[in-house]
């Protein structure tokens, strides 16, 4: 959530303002690179679910949002009724470290910009791999789609200075050999991405989980 705004203006100042050109370009990443178009899938501390939305509007995907902010679950279910999938977005209050999902339950758990925030990041990856059904996927962390929408997004956040420091903070404190380096303690192959656009963690679960 932002630093100074409430949920309300973060839907409408930066989901469906500075940020709204990023969210279709992720979800069209997601659904090329993962090839998972359709079953169940999370938009992890999802927010107002614009990227749930943009999935859902690609895919035949049925998308459930969690978020820990009660005003979150309902922007996001408005949200998912302004873009004609309602009847595939949902939403419901959670946490990263405690998914309401039973094990193998989804296809793929998707998550921008909040991994930062969770309390225990090791233990939400945990819970991201248990829900995953075999031959699921994860696709979780931060990033922009492009560089050059990062530099459109940094061009209207130019009078903020905040935003720029709080976002290279972010990266300065959760570097990818972090993220890797919890991959491995966890048992989990996956690969860490990092660009100028974004860094994202990427993994797939085993179709056959060794015993």
């Amino acid at each position: 959530m932002s630093y100074t705004m409430n949920a309300a203006e973060f839907n409408e100042k930066i989901m469906k303002g500075h940020f709204r050109k990023i969210y279709p370009v992720i979800a069209a990443q997601i659904v090329e690179r993962t090839g998972v178009a359709s079953g169940r899938c999370i938009d992890l501390g999802g927010g107002p679910g614009m990227l749930g939305v943009c999935l859902a509007k690609i895919s035949s995907l049925k998308v459930t949002v969690v978020d820990l902010l009660p005003e979150c679950v309902e922007l996001a279910r408005e949200n998912s009724a302004e873009a004609g999938v309602a009847d595939r977005v949902d939403a419901v209050q959670g946490v990263a470290e405690a998914l309401p999902f039973e094990d193998g339950a989804v296809d793929l758990v998707v998550s921008r910009g909040s991994i930062f925030f969770w309390e225990d990041q090791q233990k939400g990856l945990a819970e991201v791999y248990r829900v995953l059904r075999p031959g699921g996927w994860a696709w979780i962390g931060g990033g922009f789609g492009t560089a050059e929408l990062l530099r459109e997004v940094e061009a209207a956040k130019a009078d903020d200075p905040e935003w720029n420091r709080k976002r290279k903070e972010r990266m300065t404190q959760n570097p990818p050999e972090h993220f890797r380096a919890m991959l491995q303690r966890l048992g989990i192959d996956g690969v860490v991405e990092h660009a100028e656009a974004g860094m994202w963690i990427i993994f797939q679960k085993p179709s056959a989980v060794k015993a």
